[in-house]
């Protein structure tokens, strides 16, 4: 009888012993399932903030602030370099402290754009990277005219669309000008007149008929945002040099818009962008006027007289005084 109770006790103790240690693992696993799970939530939330602050970049409050003012200056310096937007206090999850998104540039075929955004949420750490195309499709077609005759059919609509937006909201006020480039913006002339009388010289000259004199600008610097809109309903004419000196050189780099007609006088080598609303280049010097860049016009014209050469830096550097040139699109997510 003491033999068996000794064998029951043994019994208990080793029934005893492995419910102590299912008990124990059972207590662990579901301390490693929270750890886990907390873990898993804080890193979720780690990503869903490293995304916010890349939406707030690209779509939200930082985009017209920030962001555009950042590519406008790399673009027209030609830089690639990497830049940061700090978020304000306010933006940020009272768990995480890192408030910078860093914008990088890449040209390959296409001006790419990187957003690199990061955040520390709760000691989990997630870094996030987005990437797409920064510039409007159109103005990355290689094509040195945009016009309806260049223009496949399948992408008229969006074509006329985007003409129609630059037409309703091309103005000086789109975005800051630097100090090294001349800004006009004019509606009240019939004809216009830009002459250059030496490097970095010239002199703009406007003329309606009720006028006794012209209008007269000299202008001193060599990049220019020319915005000239009609006068009434009555096209506008811009005269570029000096009917006159047809052999004279004329040298221009900038955005030229004109709502009518374009003359060419002088031997013409422009840098840039120029746009027609319902109008025409006409040539009248000896030489075929340069154009170095793009020209988008509502109409086809005469490209015979002229030489133009798709040049994507000229692009870059004018565009970002266009409505809807920075277009951007984003294509690709990278978690790190």
């Amino acid at each position: 009888m003491i033999g068996r109770k000794g064998y029951i006790s043994v019994f208990a103790l080793i029934v005893m012993s492995i419910l102590m240690l299912i008990i124990s693992y059972l207590v662990t696993t579901t301390n490693m399932e929270g750890i886990i799970l907390i873990h898993t939530r804080n890193n979720i939330q780690s990503n869903y903030l490293s995304e916010g602050k890349i939406q707030m970049v690209l779509y939200d409050k930082y985009y017209g602030e920030d962001f555009l003012p950042l590519l406008f200056g790399a673009l027209r310096e030609n830089k690639s370099a990497t830049m940061d937007i700090i978020l304000d206090n306010e933006d940020l999850d009272e768990y995480d402290s890192i408030s910078n998104v860093t914008i990088s540039l890449n040209k390959n075929s296409r001006m790419e754009f990187e957003l690199r955004s990061e955040s520390d949420y709760r000691g989990v750490k997630t870094i996030l990277n987005a990437s797409g195309p920064l510039i409007n499709d159109f103005f990355e077609m290689g094509n040195p005219i945009l016009n309806p005759s260049t223009i496949d059919n399948t992408l008229e609509e969006d074509f006329y669309n985007l003409l129609n937006k630059i037409y309703d909201e091309i103005n000086l006020g789109h975005n800051d000008l630097p100090t090294t480039t001349y800004g006009g913006q004019f509606s009240n002339f019939e004809k216009i007149v830009l002459n250059q009388v030496s490097n970095h010289n010239y002199y703009l000259f406007g003329y309606r008929e009720t006028m006794v004199e012209p209008y007269i600008e000299h202008i001193d610097k060599n990049n220019i945002v020319l915005i000239i809109k009609k006068y009434g309903d009555d096209e506008i004419d811009l005269f570029l040099g000096d009917e006159g000196e047809i052999d004279s050189p004329l040298e221009l780099n900038g955005l030229i818009f004109v709502e009518g007609n374009i003359t060419i006088f002088n031997k013409l080598n422009f840098n840039g962008i120029i746009i027609l609303k319902d109008g025409d280049i006409l040539v009248k010097s000896n030489e075929r006027p340069k154009i170095n860049g793009l020209i988008i016009s509502s109409n086809d014209f005469n490209v015979e007289d002229l030489q133009i050469t798709y040049d994507n830096k000229m692009i870059y550097k004018y565009g970002t005084y266009l409505p809807d040139f920075i277009d951007p699109k984003l294509l690709l997510f990278k978690n790190y």
